[in-house]
């Protein structure tokens, strides 16, 4: 049986990467333009709109206060905003978001929507769809290659006993005719011979047996992959709305997200590995009936305001196998730096 090919797949907001690797991403870009200091912003982020490209800034400070707002600021993120126009972002390696400049274009003049696709991402992290993703496909394709070697085997058996039936059948129907002789000899002559055939006919139709039972299997699991694909988006569409609502932004942007998503070519099919957009937004809808967007407002202010200060942050820079370089932006964890931590039992 040739084998079911295993499809790892990354999740992401609108497609899928089909590679575990690093990104080799161009290095962060500081001669970005800077974002004029806004007098109406909290002072608390001053240094960092300073500080950060206007692309970084911006990513910056939606996942900071989403991490706040939702007890994620426990573990660091790594933030790389590329020059790709590619409207997509993207959760790989480890705790790493990676947004594309097509998407920050599109979602341009709604932070609510940008902070909803962040929320995505990071709810992906969340619920280690990385690790769990291709642990379920690789049980799909073992559960899937099991089913068919067992159908082939039972089939194989079948036409084995229906080929040594009819051969039988074929004998005894011709020893009858000979007994009985005329009209009805004949009959249980042709009906012998017509059982008998049709068992051969079955043994050696096995091959095509089997290699249909290979299509089916194949079949089979494309379709377990499409759903376990689907229902990982759909549950990081859940936490998209909750995280983005808990750290005060608009629920209405995550329905704006898949506004846009919806206009891209090809995007209204259901049978990839993302729902249809318009099966999303209906998701989304019923979202905010299940969990208000005032009880999670309420929820992720008490947090915010017992963390009232934002976490830190550092670019990074490493260099990739085979050249090139991988950078970002990492939003440290609320201890803060190891050297950070470091102190607390150094005293």
């Amino acid at each position: 049986m040739k084998p079911i090919q295993n499809k790892p797949k990354l999740r992401t907001l609108v497609g899928s990467v089909l590679s575990l690797t690093l990104l080799s991403s161009q290095s962060l870009v500081l001669a970005n333009p800077k974002p004029a200091s806004s007098p109406n912003i909290h002072p608390i982020y001053k240094q960092a709109q300073q500080e950060l490209p206007k692309n970084y800034f911006t990513v910056y400070a939606i996942v900071d206060r989403i991490a706040r707002a939702n007890g994620l600021d426990n573990k660091p993120w790594r933030i790389v905003v590329t020059s790709n126009y590619e409207i997509n972002a993207y959760a790989s390696d480890t705790n790493l978001l990676t947004f594309e400049a097509g998407l920050m274009d599109q979602l341009e003049g709604n932070a609510s929507a940008l902070a909803c696709a962040i929320g995505h991402e990071m709810g992906h992290h969340v619920k280690q769809h990385l690790g769990y993703g291709p642990a379920k496909q690789e049980q799909a394709r073992l559960e899937e290659l099991q089913k068919a070697e067992k159908d082939k085997l039972i089939a194989e058996q079948d036409a084995q006993t229906q080929a040594a039936l009819g051969a039988g059948v074929a004998v005894g129907a011709s020893q009858a005719a000979s007994a009985v002789g005329g009209t009805g000899g004949q009959i249980l002559g042709v009906f012998g011979m017509l059982l008998g055939g049709a068992a051969q006919q079955k043994a050696q139709n096995i091959e095509q047996i089997k290699a249909d039972i290979e299509k089916q299997a194949e079949e089979r699991y494309n379709q377990r992959l499409t759903e376990i694909s689907q229902g990982h988006e759909l549950e990081a569409d859940e936490l998209g709305y909750i995280y983005s609502v808990k750290a005060g932004f608009d629920p209405n942007g995550c329905l704006a997200v898949m506004d846009i998503l919806g206009r891209m070519p090809g995007a209204q099919l259901d049978a990839g590995s993302h729902p249809a957009p318009e099966k999303r937004g209906d998701k989304i809808k019923a979202l905010m009936t299940e969990y208000p967007p005032e009880t999670l407002k309420a929820e992720g202010k008490n947090l915010l305001s017992a963390k009232s200060t934002p976490l830190q942050y550092q670019t990074f820079s490493y260099q990739v196998e085979g050249g090139g370089t991988f950078a970002g932006l990492k939003v440290l964890p609320i201890t803060g730096t190891t050297e950070d931590d470091l102190e607390n039992y150094l005293k």
